[in-house]
């Protein structure tokens, strides 16, 4: 008989083993014993100890990021994944190893665009009139923030998020309404 929510409960098994050993110390078998299961329940949902780690952070970071896509909420939802960052550093940095940098960075991005998308959607009208050029500016934004955030998470996740998050918002105020402006002005004919 298969539990239903076994995959959480691997889940939760497994943020509670980081806690005090690293994911490559981190077994199938202790895994499976935590919650009652078998090694065979395991691996029907997982190939292995770091898939696990990468859908427990993705399931959950997705949840974070995503919850906030409008203009005016984006920091709320920037200050949540940062504080669920914070307060599971061990997940964090489990995955991180795990994906790397790069990996992690990609996941972010994908996580982090729609957000900017809604961004630019809301607050420049619809965005730039050029395809090209939508895709730019929700490119660049989504880029910069993530830089701050892979940054902040390099250096410890010690920094405040209301104040980074804050930092942000003050740099960011004007300045995509300011950006599509310019690449509308700059497609437009020029005036005779």
């Amino acid at each position: 008989m298969r539990r239903p929510d076994a995959r959480d409960a691997l889940a939760a098994a497994l943020k509670a083993r980081l806690r005090s050993e690293p994911l490559a110390r981190v077994t199938v078998t202790q895994l499976a014993r935590d919650c009652g299961l078998t090694r065979q329940a395991f691996y029907y949902h997982f190939h292995d100890v770091p898939e696990l780690a990468t859908w427990v952070f993705e399931t959950e970071v997705a949840a974070q990021v995503r919850v906030q896509a409008r203009h005016d909420a984006w920091a709320d939802g920037l200050v949540r994944l940062l504080g669920y960052l914070r307060a599971n550093r061990s997940s964090t940095t489990a995955v991180l190893d795990g994906l790397g940098r790069a990996g992690l960075e990609r996941f972010l991005f994908r996580q982090m665009r729609p957000v900017t998308e809604a961004v630019v959607r809301e607050v420049g009208g619809g965005g730039p009139v050029d395809p090209a050029d939508h895709r730019l500016v929700v490119d660049f934004y989504t880029s910069a923030v993530l830089a701050v955030v892979l940054r902040w998470v390099s250096e410890g996740m010690v920094q405040d998020p209301y104040r980074l998050v804050g930092d942000v918002e003050l740099m960011l105020h004007g300045s995509v309404q300011e950006s599509i402006a310019r690449l509308d002005a700059r497609a437009r004919p020029p005036a005779r």
